[in-house]
């Protein structure tokens, strides 16, 4: 569990430093960041997604401990959609990459937990 904890932590501080980054680099201002959705379908998708990942989250670490690696496979699975989405109907703005890197981090993170659970590092 402490691994979990650490990895989610690491990828909470690592987007943000990234992003910060991102966005001075791209020039992204900030009225394109305050759009959330796109159109009805990326409201509904992500809220769906949002809430079967917390169902995941919560059954994962109370029932199944084998299957906690499905934490880090539903928060991708959000951010994944939020990339397709924001890219299909946003590409001009490039908030896309900002959610394709949050992306990358979780599916790195799904690595690093489930190498660490492998060879019990942590």
């Amino acid at each position: 569990m402490i691994a979990i904890i650490t990895i989610l932590i690491a990828i909470l501080i690592l987007d943000q430093f990234i992003n910060r980054k991102l966005i001075t680099k791209l020039n992204i201002e900030e009225s394109e960041l305050d759009v959330k959705y796109v159109n009805k379908l990326h409201k509904y998708g992500e809220r769906i997604l949002y809430w079967a990942s917390f169902i995941v989250m919560i059954i994962a670490i109370n029932e199944f401990p084998r299957l906690r690696i499905l934490i880090f496979v539903s928060m991708a699975a959000v951010f994944a959609f939020r990339t397709i989405m924001k890219s299909i109907f946003t590409r001009e703005s490039k908030t896309y990459l900002l959610s394709a890197i949050t992306c990358v981090l979780f599916i790195l993170g799904l690595v690093i937990y489930r190498v660490t659970d492998f060879f019990n590092v942590i």
